[in-house]
């Protein structure tokens, strides 16, 4: 019986040595703070959200933030990854109508009025270097 406990010791301890070394946060991705101001036609965009997506070749995941009032801002620990990120911006505004919504219950419409070129087809692009940035975009409607 003990010579069964000392072999699943042995077989735990190392399962334990071949895991340890995919520990930690030496394989993560350096990330960097940022934070903003977003408009479009010149007025802050009151709410919406702004999304840093990495290119090909740099480590990292998407992040993304709320845009409120027309400011961002994100930490260094949930930042963008260093390096070039596109960037995809959307928001919503009222249109005055109401609408049923799935459960049947009227609510305020909302449409999405930033152009493809800022979101689904985005040709923003900027490079985040390490440590604090400040990036602006001012969308316009054409």
């Amino acid at each position: 019986m003990s010579f069964r406990c000392a072999n699943g010791f042995l077989v735990m301890c190392l399962c334990f040595c071949f895991l340890l070394p995919g520990c930690g946060s030496g394989n993560a991705p350096e990330r960097a703070s940022i934070q903003g101001q977003v408009t479009f036609g010149g007025e802050p965009v009151e709410e919406g959200s702004i999304q840093f997506v990495p290119e090909q070749g740099v480590v990292g995941k998407p992040v993304a933030t709320q845009i409120s009032q027309g400011k961002y801002e994100l930490s260094g620990d949930k930042g963008p990854a260093v390096g070039k990120n596109k960037v995809v911006i959307q928001a919503t505004r009222k249109t005055g109508k109401q609408v049923k919504d799935i459960m049947g219950e009227m609510v305020e419409e909302r449409e999405s009025y930033i152009p493809p070129k800022y979101n689904e087809q985005s040709e923003l692009f900027v490079e985040i270097k390490s440590g604090s940035n400040t990036e602006d975009f001012s969308l316009e409607a054409q």
